[in-house]
């Protein structure tokens, strides 16, 4: 038989070298993968190490420790305060019906002179405070009348033996000033420049506001400079000369 009638196909170089590159191909393809893989393992190893090293180097918080309520210290319990009994008090002077009275506490002079019926007609009420505050024991002595032949300051002295005008008596310790210069004794004379708000409350026509408007205003250097206090006028302070003194 002749070669040039053979029907078999000649094989040429071409078709002899595509199974290779057909394996070198898909061999890069596999190389490629796989580094990917490697490069993805590496970044996800590197990512959970760098996690666990972060927990592990963050410092642990301390614990909470959850502490009792305190006990409330007991509150002692405090006796009952006595109520105040009545005071008794003597009204003498120019009101209806001297004597003895009894009032409650934290009574005023207005309230004692009340029990006492009242002043007379010919009282003058600007001579006894009505608005001080008795105590148990006190005297309230409103002035009696007296002729008027005498135009000088001393015509207001009272007469001798009469009580002061205004309420007098021992003073308890509570009830007077730190420098125990509560209310004046009897027949005592008010000192303008040393007295206590209280003290000076016992002047006639002297009340709290006038009492702190004098003390505002000290030194005196005699009775009439108590005209420069405020609502104290000339009437006022021939009312006070004979009960008062600057030494």
């Amino acid at each position: 038989m002749s070669t040039g009638l053979d029907p078999r196909p000649t094989q040429g170089p071409v078709t002899e070298n595509a199974p290779r590159a057909a394996l070198d191909a898909n061999a890069a393809t596999a190389l490629r993968y796989m580094g990917l893989g490697f490069l993805l393992g590496f970044l996800l190893c590197a990512i959970i190490s760098g996690a666990l090293m972060w927990l592990l180097r963050r410092p642990i918080p301390p614990a909470i420790v959850l502490h009792p309520p305190p006990t409330p210290a007991s509150t002692p319990t405090l006796p009952p305060t006595a109520t105040p009994g009545p005071l008794l008090v003597f009204v003498s002077g120019n009101v209806r019906s001297p004597g003895l009275v009894e009032l409650p506490a934290g009574a005023r002079v207005g309230d004692a002179l009340a029990k006492a019926g009242g002043l007379l007609p010919d009282a003058d009420p600007a001579l006894v405070n009505q608005a001080e505050i008795v105590f148990d024991g006190a005297q309230i002595h409103v002035p009696l009348p007296q002729p008027q032949t005498v135009t000088d300051s001393s015509s207001a002295m009272p007469p001798a033996g009469q009580p002061q005008a205004g309420i007098s008596g021992d003073v308890p310790p509570a009830a007077g000033s730190p420098s125990g210069q509560g209310s004046s004794p009897a027949g005592g004379l008010v000192n303008i420049n040393t007295a206590s708000a209280e003290a000076l409350t016992t002047l006639p026509g002297i009340g709290p506001v006038k009492a702190d408007a004098i003390i505002a205003n000290r030194p005196y250097d005699s009775v009439d400079d108590l005209e420069r206090v405020t609502g104290i006028g000339p009437s006022t302070v021939e009312k006070l000369t004979p009960l008062v003194t600057t030494k």
